[in-house]
């Protein structure tokens, strides 16, 4: 009965220093992995805060980050902001390119909130934030 007990504490002691281990080598092979991957700008739409200048509007709008193979069809548009209806627009720029920066002009249409609104050919879009403005 006492070799038993002693063949079975050798066992465990074994087992649990087998696992103890793997598990260290692999906790610190992972961590320079991490820190040496570069980070990559990814393709992306943006749409500035329209600004006003006398009587003029503008919204600077685009698509930044893109690969030069994908082309796409972006369209900038400023648009007067309604409550309960159909948004008013004041002005629009299109263009095809992979990566492209367009100002939308346009006249303002009364005291109201205007934003600038980016949309691309693959479906994405992109709002700036409403400015009270005219």
């Amino acid at each position: 009965m006492i070799k038993r007990r002693i063949l079975t504490g050798t066992l465990a002691t074994v087992a649990v220093a087998g696992l103890a281990t793997p598990m260290a080598s692999a906790t610190t092979s992972s961590a320079p992995q991490t820190e040496t991957q570069p980070k990559v700008k990814a393709c992306e739409l943006y749409s500035n805060n329209v600004v006003q200048t006398g009587n003029d509007l503008s919204g600077v709008g685009g698509r930044r980050g893109c690969a030069g193979d994908d082309s796409q069809t972006v369209t900038v548009t400023v648009y007067k902001w309604v409550n309960n209806g159909s948004d008013v627009k004041v002005g629009s720029a299109t263009q095809s390119a992979a990566n492209v920066e367009l100002n939308a002009r346009g006249a303002c249409q009364g005291k109201g909130f205007y934003y600038t609104y980016t949309q691309d050919s693959a479906g994405g879009e992109k709002y700036s934030p409403r400015v009270e403005m005219c």
